[in-house]
């Protein structure tokens, strides 16, 4: 061998121990790096994994562990599907779409586990790519949101429960009202509003209401106002009853208060109450003689009978 050839050996074992000089040193920025990677997986606030194109894992995150409860299992290089087994159909089909390049996310999305709990996700899924850029694998960001579904679905079932309390609340309302202000019809022509308690601007306004209401709903003439329920009368209730009683005059419909009482009697005369234009009686009786008399009509004794028979004709 001569001298040049051997001094081209030289070279060439030198270039070759260079390029494994090279290459050791890759292979360690790679270890590294791989390093760093399972490093950031490992310790990622949220839950992530990342698999391999045959749905193996190559990293997990202790988050993803403990979301999942999977204690201090060894997943990696396990299959995705040997880990969850009751993953539906429906992730699996989107897996398949990730491994063709898709990008798929989901918000709240259920998961029926096998115990028969439902498990809400918010999850993202992509691919991966290698260096050649083909797709390796994909790469799952995830986060088990079922506390904050289950603590809205049950806000939501609260404000539910409300809505039909306050519902059911204002019916009562409702009826203790029609209940405070109920229009009787004793005869044709006729009905006696009978008021009993304090009567307020609110309710003074529910008495002309369910006055008015009554008139037109019997046609009646004569509307009979008791006031014996009512123990103060002042001038705001005065003008409240004076409206009222003109109101049903434009609806051609005649008023008779009646059970002004001593007490009340008095409290409108020393407040200077001009009732003067309303027609009174001293209590209902009389004011049903009234009403019967301006119709054309008499209480009459059916004869000969033990018990006589009252008759208005």
């Amino acid at each position: 061998m001569s001298d040049a050839e051997i001094e081209r050996l030289r070279a060439r074992v030198a270039e070759l121990e260079q390029q494994i000089q090279r290459c050791e040193t890759t292979e360690r920025e790679l270890r590294a790096c791989e390093e760093r990677l399972r490093l950031l997986v490992e310790h990622a606030p949220g839950a992530v994994a990342i698999l391999d194109a045959d749905m193996r894992y190559i990293l997990a995150s202790k988050r993803w562990l403990q979301d999942y409860e999977l204690g201090d299992q060894n997943i990696i290089g396990r299959s995705h599907y040997d880990v969850f087994p009751d993953l539906p159909e429906r992730w699996k089909e989107v897996h398949r779409r990730a491994l063709a390049g898709a990008f798929e996310e989901a918000e709240e999305d259920p998961w029926i586990r096998e115990d028969g709990s439902t498990a809400w996700i918010t999850w993202k899924c992509y691919p991966w790519f290698t260096g050649d850029g083909s797709i390796g694998g994909v790469v799952f960001l995830t986060e088990v949101v079922t506390q904050r579904v289950q603590e809205r679905m049950e806000l939501e079932r609260s404000r539910e429960q409300l809505r039909a309390t306050i519902e059911e609340q204002e019916r009562l309302i409702q009826t203790i009202r029609d209940m405070s202000t109920p229009v009787v019809p004793i005869y044709d022509e006729i009905i006696v509003l009978p008021l009993v308690g304090s009567i307020d601007s609110r309710r003074s306004a529910q008495i002309m209401e369910a006055l008015l209401s009554g008139i037109q709903h019997y046609a009646a003439e004569i509307a009979i106002i008791d006031i014996t329920g009512v123990s103060v009368i002042d001038t705001s209730v005065a003008n409240h009853l004076i409206q009222t009683i003109r109101a049903a005059s434009l609806l051609g419909a005649h008023c008779v208060l009646v059970g002004i009482s001593a007490e009340v009697a008095q409290a409108i005369v020393h407040l200077g109450i001009d009732l003067s234009t309303v027609v009174t009686r001293s209590n209902l009786q009389a004011g049903i003689e009234y009403a019967l008399d301006r119709l054309g009509k008499q209480i009459t004794t059916r004869a000969p009978a033990t018990t006589p028979d009252i008759l208005i004709r």
